[in-house]
């Protein structure tokens, strides 16, 4: 448009960080029913675990399966949330929650069939 007023620029703001903390605190609950959906699948017989990182700490026993998954993803979330003031922290919070809840409807949907 020539000779007009100048279109505003879209600006982009900055990830707000309770949006980044909340993102966090659902994909931490998201990785316990992954783990919990994931078990009883599992000891029903109906399953294996196709992670072969998870089923080797599986096989050692499901208190090691614990350990190592809530905490490789506490550390991952305290990281994120060290960094929840940068775009970058929103949308890896963004794409991991969207990710687990993908993963948790599948399995929660599958385990209800049985």
């Amino acid at each position: 448009m020539k000779g007009g007023a100048p279109r505003p620029r879209l600006r982009l703001r900055a990830p707000q960080p309770q949006v980044v903390t909340w993102l966090l605190i659902e994909l931490w609950v998201l990785n316990i029913a992954d783990l919990l959906l994931t078990r009883r699948a599992m000891w029903l017989g109906f399953a294996t675990e196709s992670n072969r990182v998870m089923d080797r700490f599986f096989r050692a026993g499901t208190l090691s399966a614990v350990v190592f998954k809530v905490g490789v993803v506490t550390v991952g979330s305290l990281l994120l949330w060290r960094l929840r003031r940068h775009r970058a922290a929103l949308l890896a919070a963004v794409a991991l929650t969207a990710f687990f809840a993908a993963v948790v409807a599948y399995e929660a949907l599958w385990v209800a069939s049985l």
